[in-house]
């Protein structure tokens, strides 16, 4: 028997599983809370329900994670500075935007002259930059650089600059231009600063297995599921953690397709952060045909023709100053939890429901302290006075703006959540589930105080604000599907998604799926392919989703942790692309004028023939993918998949080379 242990740390819970992978069967799953205070403490608990002389027979672990997905899409990603180098501060500032440059203060600009072709007319001024950095980049947990034409001249300059950055502040540093070949200067700058802001997210979870596997005397190898569902190893994964953004919705749809055995499919996957949506055709997960996208970050990572937005188990259900009830985007630990670690947080609960029986302001929430080493951040002073006071437990709101002398209207705590330091504990659907007995893990005392608190707070009764809640996530869902599916189909939708009036297209078809009736208009869409529910709590909303669609709703038995599996079931591969542009009097004739080629690592080529020159990328991208494949010990044969994609945008027709390197 050939085992593999299958673990994927998400937001809210951490899942373990043993998989037998000459029978394709899951021989022991167990699920645990995902302690973000110390990583390894909730992989532990998910491993101790596994029997654990299997988990040291096992020979390799797969590994996937949602904490870079939810980073981008909750916007909490470590602090990062990005030094430009030779890049228009008014391009950048027109249109930055679209790459995910919406924080100013993260740019950096370092003026320099290089030619198209790659040639230094001017260096940098590296003085200037020896004294500034340490002010450029205070407060800054990682660092990243680019330079305008850095592919072009093997990132001479980025490399020069990262190095000058390391000496001064001790940062890793990332270099736009070694790690992404694209000519888009901004479409690297924007991967290089996701990937730096990602570095340590990245670096704590690996160091968190592998501490827990030490303590449980557990020696197999290492991999990680990469966003185009790949498994590569660790050393790769750390100097590249841009590439598991789709990590963990790429796991689903292994975890998915491996379970189902389904030729086409939609695999959803709710979990306690986001729902991951991904497409499976001829029993294989899609690719994005661009870089992905997550949240307002516009990459060159390749990745699965997947989406992923901020509503699960532990999204948020809160009210503005009119009454509106909204669920997410924002996460907060589920009361319900909260109480079970804390019970004191019980009286308090109590005492505001019958004091304050409702409120404009979500008095009901607790804040928690989340990084223990908050003093290392340099905070303001009100700032590291409500750490200290949380130091000791929870606090509500209330009791948090007392504890500083201050109104709680005027507490402002959300640059400290964006960050990481605090998390909010409040209303969710996991506590509805608690209050309606669907799940009954944890304190239900709790999650029925902070009900009818907020139940008041929007005029309405307890039960009908959990249906409201359970009919919001199902149509999220139908929607998020739909639309998925109509940007895989078109075109149109694929480059500029939905607009105001399709997204209203869909909500009316799920308003006349439940209303019923016979409206003069009839919305008809839906599809073929089986929905794959996958996660905790996706029997409760995916099935209502899957009748308005006219699909069948298929659901695992070991749906909860089908993203370990995926992770267990993959298989070892590294990829290594390069680019092809053609440079003659006429681009358009496949054989006129030179051509030349951009692949990693490499300074450019030019060739008289297309044909050379793809021959020519061919053999050296074999060489690359086999090479970084044996670096991670990968043993056994070598097999090479070669994909080719035509930039049918581009009238130059620049074509994009792929070779992927697998073990047999």
């Amino acid at each position: 028997m050939r085992i593999a242990i299958g673990i994927d740390t998400g937001g809210t819970c951490t899942d373990a599983v043993l998989y037998d992978l000459e029978e394709n069967r899951v021989l022991g799953q167990n699920k645990g809370l995902t302690t973000h205070h110390d990583l390894s403490q909730g992989i532990l608990a998910a491993l101790d329900g596994l029997p654990l002389a299997l988990c040291r027979q096992a020979e390799a672990a797969g590994l996937s994670t949602t904490l870079a997905t939810n980073a981008c899409v909750e916007g909490k990603f470590r602090k990062t500075r990005l030094l430009l180098m030779g890049i228009d501060r008014k391009g950048v500032e027109k249109y930055g935007a679209e790459y995910g440059f919406t924080d100013p203060d993260a740019l950096r600009y370092l003026p320099c002259r290089t030619t198209i072709t790659g040639q230094v007319l001017e260096e940098p001024d590296w003085d200037f930059l020896r004294g500034n950095t340490r002010e450029w980049f205070a407060g800054a947990e990682c660092g990243a650089v680019c330079e305008i034409h850095g592919m072009r001249n093997g990132a001479v300059l980025e490399d020069k600059a990262a190095r000058i950055i390391e000496a001064e502040t001790g940062l890793p540093v990332v270099c736009a231009s070694r790690m992404f070949s694209g000519l888009s200067c901004l479409e690297r700058a924007a991967s290089a600063l996701l990937n730096a802001g990602l570095l340590p997210v990245m670096q704590e979870f690996l160091s968190a297995v592998a501490a827990a596997f030490r303590e449980r005397g557990i020696r197999a190898p290492m991999y990680i599921v990469c966003s185009d569902g790949r498994r590569t190893g660790l050393s790769y994964t750390v100097e590249h953690a841009a590439e598991t953004l789709l990590s963990g919705p790429a796991a689903s749809a292994l975890g998915g397709g491996t379970l189902t055995r389904r030729e086409r499919a939609v695999v959803v996957d709710i979990g306690g952060t986001t729902t991951d949506i991904a497409l499976i055709e001829h029993g294989e997960p899609l690719l994005s045909a661009e870089g992905i996208r997550v949240g307002q970050w516009k990459t060159q990572v390749r990745g699965l023709a997947a989406a992923s937005f901020a509503l699960g188990g532990d999204s948020a259900v809160r009210w503005d100053e009119y009454g509106t009830m909204r669920v997410g985007p924002d996460r907060a630990r589920p009361l319900c939890v909260l109480a079970s670690e804390h019970p004191e947080i019980l009286p308090v609960l109590r005492e505001q429901v019958r004091d304050v029986p409702a409120h404009t302001l979500p008095l009901h929430e607790f804040l928690t302290l989340e990084r223990k080493n908050w003093r290392t951040l340099g905070l303001a002073a009100e700032d590291a006075a409500l750490c200290e006071a949380l130091e000791h437990g929870p606090l509500s709101l209330q009791q948090a703006a007392d504890a500083l002398g201050a109104d709680k209207y005027l507490l402002r705590t959300a640059h400290l959540e964006k960050q990481g330091v605090i998390l909010r504990a409040g209303l969710t659907p996991t506590d509805l589930m608690h209050v309606r007995k669907d799940y009954t893990a944890y304190d239900r005392e709790a999650s029925i105080l902070a009900l009818r608190f907020a139940a008041a707070s929007l005029k309405t009764t307890p039960e009908a604000l959990c249906a409201r809640v359970y009919d919001h996530i199902s149509r999220e869902v139908f929607c998020a599907v739909l639309r998925m599916l109509l940007e895989h189909e078109s075109p149109h939708f694929r480059k500029n998604g939905l607009d105001a009036g399709a997204c209203e297209l869909l909500r009316l078809q799920w308003a006349q799926y439940r209303n019923g009736g016979a409206p003069l208009l009839r919305c008809a869409l839906g599809t073929p392919a089986a929905l794959v529910g996958i996660g905790g709590p996706v029997h409760l909303f995916l099935p209502a989703a899957a009748e308005a669609l006219g699909a069948e709703c298929v659901i695992p038995a070991c749906a909860p942790t089908a993203n370990a599996v995926g992770a267990a079931a993959g298989r070892l591969s590294v990829m290594a692309s390069a680019e092809i542009r053609p440079h003659g009097l006429n681009p358009l004739d496949a054989e006129a004028g030179d051509f030349e080629v951009l692949c990693e690592g490499l300074p450019p080529r030019r060739f008289a023939r297309r044909a050379e020159a793809s021959d020519w990328a061919v053999a050296q991208l074999r060489g690359l993918a086999e090479a970084r494949l044996r670096e991670q010990g990968a043993p056994g044969e070598v097999v090479f998949t070669f994909t080719e994609e035509k930039n049918e945008s581009s009238v130059c027709l620049d074509t994009r080379l792929t070779v992927t390197a697998a073990i047999r």
